[in-house]
C-alpha cells in the first residue's frame, strides 16, 4: 500500500501561486478583453507603448465607443469604453501601417 505524503499549507499555496504565475499570461490573452479603469488603462497605452489615439467611432448601437491607438513603432490597440462606463482592451498587436489611400470601391 502506498503512503501519501502530506504537504503544509504554506507548501500548496507556494506551488499553486508560482503555476498561476506561468499560466495565467496565457490564459488571459487567449480568455478575451482586458477590462478595468479608462485612466489606468490608456495612461498605460500612451506611456508604456507610447500610443496616441487615431480614430473612434460608435457602435450601431450607440452602446460602446471604439477607439484605436497608435504609435511610431507600429504597435496598435482597440479599446471600447460602453456607456456604463467600462473600458476593455478589444486587441492589440504589431505592424500598424496607415494606408496612402482609403479603398472606395469600384469606379463607376
Amino acid at each position: 500500500m502506498r503512503k501519501l505524503k502530506l504537504y503544509s499549507a504554506r507548501t500548496l499555496l507556494g506551488f499553486t501561486l508560482g503555476c498561476a504565475t506561468i499560466v495565467l499570461p496565457y490564459q488571459a490573452q487567449a480568455a478575451g478583453p482586458t477590462c478595468g479603469d479608462r485612466t489606468s488603462l490608456l495612461k498605460v497605452l500612451v506611456e508604456k507603448y507610447k500610443e496616441k489615439p487615431r480614430a473612434l467611432g460608435l457602435s450601431s448601437t450607440g452602446k460602446a465607443m471604439f477607439e484605436v491607438y497608435t504609435s511610431k513603432t507600429g504597435t496598435w490597440t482597440i479599446v471600447m469604453t460602453t456607456t456604463a462606463g467600462v473600458t476593455c482592451i478589444m486587441a492589440a498587436g504589431n505592424s500598424w501601417e496607415e494606408a496612402l489611400q482609403i479603398a472606395e470601391g469600384p469606379q463607376a
